[in-house]
């Protein structure tokens, strides 16, 4: 009778333990958004439920779901290619698959060439230099990003011989973190770059670039004002000269 008793008390302590550790509240550092959906987890062993926000806490809404797909961490694809042709600080034309074409580098944004803005053809140099000298290029596809965008221009971030090149143009002041759409690989590693460029003033970061350029075109046109000028006296010159010698 001892042995049953001890045995059912045993068994209610394992039961108990089971419940406590596989509930309680939801653990508020858990959660991810996944396909307009908020999911957290709780428990021991770990287990999800899709919840939502009340009085400032998350607290679950459902019953024991699967992990929901998101948090599952895919393999970005990535391929070789083959550098075509340059264009700007963030786009170059590439072989793939035997195809030529246009790929946005993901996740940054340097400045517009066709807009003259400041470091643009210092970006777009970097960039054409870096691929031209690149004895091997890779592409890397983001899972958390579309394929393409859209204007049909492949996204992916670009390794020049092992090295990222969006981290490189962020570092040397060429670029900044832009366009984030989805939780990408990468986006760490650029910001902490951005960062360290900003506290350095580094390319796009100094201070007054506006006023550096106006510098420069109030001195161009400082420059065209004095040939006007000396042409203008020439001209004068050679007119008197004209009608002492001939009138």
């Amino acid at each position: 009778m001892k042995r049953i008793i001890k045995i059912l008390f045993l068994l209610i302590i394992f039961i108990t333990y089971t419940v406590l550790a596989s509930s309680g509240p939801i653990k508020q550092d858990s959660i991810i958004s996944c396909n307009g959906k908020y999911y957290g987890n709780h428990g021991n062993p770990v287990h999800w439920h899709e919840v939502v926000k009340q009085d400032g806490k998350w607290v679950s809404v459902s019953g024991e779901t699967n992990i929901p797909s998101c948090y599952i961490k895919k393999v970005n694809e990535q391929e070789k290619v083959t550098f075509a042709k340059c264009g700007d600080g963030d786009t170059a034309r590439f072989i793939i698959n035997g195809e030529e074409k246009k790929v946005r580098f993901l996740a940054i944004d340097t400045p517009e060439t066709d807009k003259n803005e400041p470091f643009s053809k210092d970006a777009k140099e970097y960039t054409c230099n870096a691929l031209k000298k690149a004895k091997e290029i890779i592409l890397e596809y983001d899972s958390n990003s579309d394929k393409e965008d859209k204007y049909g221009r492949i996204l992916a971030f670009v390794y020049v011989d092992n090295r990222l090149l969006q981290k490189e143009l962020i570092s040397n002041g060429l670029a900044k973190v832009a366009y984030l759409y989805g939780d990408y690989e990468h986006v760490d590693e650029l910001k902490k770059a951005e960062e360290t460029a900003k506290n350095n003033k580094i390319g796009i970061w100094q201070e007054n670039i506006g006023d550096v350029e106006d510098t420069k075109e109030e001195t161009n046109e400082e420059e065209e004002n004095r040939i006007k000028q000396i042409i203008n006296i020439i001209v004068t010159v050679l007119k008197m000269l004209f009608d002492l010698l001939f009138n």
